[in-house]
């Protein structure tokens, strides 16, 4: 069985990355039955998904047109 590690943020999402994989996955490739091995809680962090994408530097210089509030 692969080893997972189990990551709790602050969000209340939870991600499950792999600590080490098992040898019949290193020669087939296929998942097998998952073995959470350790579990973390980043009370500080919030998951990728929940992360604010911050603007580029360019997004301030592009114009767009207004949109009439009677549309």
């Amino acid at each position: 069985m692969c080893n997972y590690i189990q990551i709790q943020y602050h969000c209340g999402h939870f991600r499950f990355p792999v600590q080490r994989w098992c040898h019949v996955y290193e020669r087939t490739h296929k998942k097998c039955q998952p073995n959470v091995t350790c579990a973390e809680w980043r009370g500080d962090e919030v998951c990728p998904d929940c992360r604010p994408v911050p603007l580029s530097a360019w997004e301030s210089m592009i114009r767009r047109p207004r949109q009439s509030p009677y549309v």
